[in-house]
């Protein structure tokens, strides 16, 4: 089996200075001396502070009473759009609340009714999404979607989740069948092809530590939502001589990883850059083109005191930390080639080890105490 992949670490900490800076070595070897969370690139193409999307899914409360707490914490105006899907305006930004089940929404369930007669279908949508949010609701997490926010406002949804879960809202470790999960919309600084490789590189080089030090819940690490990407696509993108075009890259990922249905979700980002290739390859997949990093990783643990999305968003610099040093992602690719897993059972293996049977994966890591991130 192969050796531990985690990446060599090169200098110390800074000091820290309470609130802003952090003690701890991140995995690839750079001190961490800026704000904690704070990008190497923080500006997007046009000199804007890039922002950041946030989707959390959670069970306890259904989303009626999620959105009324929503309104209420934010001071907000509440819109219902159906009986499990509603709006909130607020200074942030329009948050979306909704039960996530497709047939419990009557726009979904009317899009399935055409070769119905019109008088049919007449309140039939309603009808239909009623009983299924019903049933759905027993199982189905709801979902808040909260406005793209600068990447350092995202203090801001701090007092949401804080909200939602004095309100009784429960995260996946409260369930052994409750994936729920949080997913990150990570606006690119740059579409160019060399940028989206190096992240593409590092994420697979860190993935053993980011699935580590998240904690994850053991059930979502058996689900299908977060697969890994496969050993052999870390290998291929990993290898010195690979320097492929956008076409080739977007090409090469999709034949290796046929679905969106990874820890790190590259479809949107491609999909903004040459929707119609990523339309070709995969004609049946729910795709959003957006300029985005889509990640699908990071539990969702809003009960737990002190939980914020910022610790994850923390764990991700790292990946671009590690993208934006070429000297450090060439000798991290090598060590990966040389001394990591060389089949895909090691890989597996490994993540078995390092997940199951690791402290850390009962999803109770990363609660806010001190060296969490």
């Amino acid at each position: 089996m192969g050796k531990s992949t985690q990446p060599a670490s090169r200098a110390d900490a800074r000091p820290d200075d309470r609130a802003e800076r952090r003690t701890d070595e991140v995995p690839n070897g750079h001190p961490r001396d800026r704000r904690i969370g704070q990008p190497p690139r923080a500006r997007n193409r046009r000199g804007d502070k890039r922002k950041v999307g946030v989707e959390i899914e959670f069970g306890g409360i259904d989303a009626p009473r999620a959105a009324r707490c929503l309104a209420e914490a934010l001071s907000g105006s509440l819109t219902e759009i159906s009986g499990q899907e509603f709006e909130v305006e607020s200074d942030l930004g329009t948050f979306r609340i909704e039960l996530d089940a497709r047939w419990a929404h009557p726009h979904f369930v009317r899009s399935k009714l055409t070769d119905l007669p019109e008088p049919w279908r007449e309140g039939l949508d309603v009808a239909i999404a009623d009983v299924a949010g019903a049933i759905a609701g027993i199982v189905m997490p709801v979902e808040v979607v909260a406005p793209p926010l600068p990447w350092d406002h995202l203090d801001g949804l701090d007092p949401v989740c804080r909200a939602l879960a004095d309100a009784g809202a429960l995260g996946t470790r409260h369930s052994a069948f409750s994936g729920f999960g949080m997913h990150l919309n990570i606006e690119a600084p740059s579409l160019a092809v060399d940028d989206l490789l190096a992240i593409l590189r590092a994420y697979v080089i860190l993935s053993p530590w980011l699935r580590r030090e998240s904690g994850l819940a053991t059930i979502r690490q058996v689900q299908s939502y977060i697969d890994p990407f496969p050993l052999a696509y870390a290998r291929h993108i990993l290898a010195p001589d690979y320097r492929p075009g956008m076409e080739r890259l977007i090409r090469d990922h999709v034949a290796h990883n046929p679905s969106r249905n990874y820890e790190l979700d590259m479809l949107p980002i491609f999909a903004a850059i040459d929707a119609d290739l990523v339309h070709a390859l995969m004609p049946e997949e729910k795709n959003a083109a957006r300029p985005t990093y889509h990640w699908r990783l990071p539990d969702c643990r809003i009960d737990q005191p002190g939980w914020s999305p910022r610790l994850d968003w923390a764990r991700w610099v790292a990946v671009e930390d590690l993208a934006a040093d070429p000297e450090l992602l060439a000798i991290e690719a090598v060590r990966f080639l040389e001394d990591g897993p060389q089949t895909e059972l090691e890989a597996r293996l490994a993540r078995l080890r390092d997940g199951v049977f690791s402290p850390k994966g009962d999803g109770r890591k990363g609660d806010g105490r001190k060296g969490d991130m």
